[in-house]
């Protein structure tokens, strides 16, 4: 019997110890995103329903120095497809509808037979991707208008757009699938949508935090500001409020739910999340068909990335398995979000980003692996990035000098020579000549033997009127790759010009 308490004990102090280490690697993985400018928003990590971890990083408005904190609010984005698949399920569950029905049955005037709910859930109806490709037409000879979700099926009658392959074909993600859901959801239960998630989902599950706005609507005071870096040379956060091709990219177009447009907190995912485990909105077998990978026409499973695939309105990370791992990811201007479940051992992990970092899906795939003691994905910082930002702010040698001390830190650094192409790129398109020709010539230097870049610094140069200089890069590329094709025309108009002159 001692000999038992004394295991038992042992075994408690063991897993105290795993925990605690594991809350501190957590803690670092999040605290070193924050401090590389790579989080501003909220983490919450739980196993269990417990909640391990949760802080806020960064800003929800930063012109008003108010920071994010646990009641701050963001947009979901297509996270919210969780939550529209949840809706359509629990008409499924009610046998109000079925995966199968062909969703004329409850739209006769819809122009595709044999697009069916299951095809609209799962991304293979072949539909276009979002609004814009839907209301082209109509825009052309109507400016003036102004649409809404509830206008796509009347307009999908008179403008009719081909599908982009048999239903059931393949996999091609498409906010319009998730209108479409909206509407049935408005349709079956005889409610605005809103309504019905308020009804249904939200309070059900204790979501009190959480409501259906519009990224141009009202909302309340604790929705945080969305920003982003206009360009990646842009040291700053600016607010998506300041960027007139964001702020006037929806002039045209009001709400559009079913695809995005929840207002949530992490503490609210989590209920949401719990209601899931505990089939308080939807039974086990249900969700079980959602969290399965869907099977084409070829009865081969979708593949919608690398290891992952997607289910019922979930992505499932096959390249995890046997672990069971759903999630959904969000993104719109300013923000991004991550909603990450590994069903096998009720752990989750949420992550919401008004400041639409990139590498936050990574971030918490690695936030699941340190819960399950496995090797984490490297999440470097990209040289090129960081290098245009100082170029921009302090000139030459200032970035010269960075980009030599972050060449040296291979641990937590990675150099792209596409992604220093594109980012001087973007210095050139944007005027800053000087800067760009900088940029080029860096990544020439660490790339002396690809093409492409050759043909990259003979262009700016010739922008920059330096024609004899873009002549002996050109040449130079030449001697190196006889068959360069765009360095040989380039080559032989700058001599014709400079012979004429």
């Amino acid at each position: 019997m001692k000999k038992l308490i004394l295991i038992t004990l042992l075994a408690l102090v063991y897993n105290h110890t795993n925990a605690q280490n594991s809350l501190k690697r957590i803690d670092s993985l999040f605290n070193n995103q924050f401090l590389t400018k790579r989080l501003n928003g909220n983490v919450l990590v739980a196993t269990n329903g417990i909640v391990m971890y949760k802080k806020s990083f960064g800003y929800a408005d930063i012109g008003n120095k108010i920071l994010n904190n646990d009641n701050s609010a963001f947009f979901l984005a297509s996270v919210s497809k969780t939550i529209t698949s949840t809706a359509v399920l629990q008409l499924v569950q009610k046998k109000k509808i079925r995966l199968d029905d062909p969703f004329k049955k409850y739209f006769p005037k819809f122009p595709y037979a044999d697009i069916t709910i299951r095809n609209l859930l799962a991304h293979t109806s072949g539909l276009p991707r979002d609004k814009q490709n839907i209301f082209d037409t109509v825009l052309k000879s109507h400016p003036e208008k102004k649409f809404s979700y509830h206008d796509i099926l009347k307009t999908l009658e008179q403008y009719p757009k081909p599908v982009a392959f048999k239903p059931g074909e393949r996999f091609d993600y498409s906010n319009i699938n998730y209108n479409l859901l909206a509407l049935l959801v408005e349709e079956v239960s005889k409610m605005p949508f809103n309504d019905y998630l308020r009804k249904y989902i939200f309070i059900p599950a204790g979501m009190n935090d959480t409501y259906l706005g519009t990224p141009a609507g009202q909302q309340k005071s604790n929705v945080t500001k969305r920003y982003l870096y206009l360009k990646h040379y842009n040291p700053d956060l600016i607010s998506t409020d300041s960027v007139p091709d964001i702020v006037n990219a929806d002039t045209s177009y009001t709400v559009f739910w079913g695809q995005g447009n929840v207002i949530s907190t992490t503490a609210d995912l989590l209920k949401f999340d719990q209601s899931l485990y505990g089939n308080k909105i939807l039974n086990a077998d249900i969700l079980n068909e959602a969290f399965k990978p869907t099977v084409l026409n070829n009865k081969k499973e979708v593949v919608a990335g690398g290891g992952v695939s997607y289910g019922l309105g979930w992505y499932i990370l096959t390249a995890k398995a046997p672990e069971k791992i759903v999630f959904h990811i969000g993104y719109i201007s300013g923000m991004r979000s991550v909603f990450m479940r590994n069903l096998s051992k009720k752990q989750t992990v949420i992550i919401l980003d008004n400041a639409e970092n990139i590498s936050s899906f990574l971030i918490a795939s690695n936030a699941v692996s340190i819960l399950d003691n496995a090797p984490q994905s490297e999440s470097k910082i990209s040289i090129a990035d960081r290098y245009a930002k100082v170029l921009f702010k302090s000139g030459t040698d200032a970035a010269a000098s960075k980009l030599i001390q972050m060449r040296a830190d291979t641990l937590n650094y990675r150099f792209a020579a596409s992604e220093m192409d594109y980012i001087a790129n973007e210095l050139l398109s944007a005027n800053f000549t000087d800067k760009a020709l900088e940029a080029y010539k860096i990544n020439l230097l660490l790339n002396p033997t690809t093409m492409g870049m050759y043909n990259s610094y003979g262009k700016a140069l010739v922008k920059a009127n330096k024609k004899q200089e873009a002549i002996l890069i050109y040449k130079r590329s030449l001697s190196l790759n006889p068959d360069n094709k765009e360095a040989k025309e380039a080559l032989s108009k700058l001599e014709s010009e400079l012979t004429v002159n």
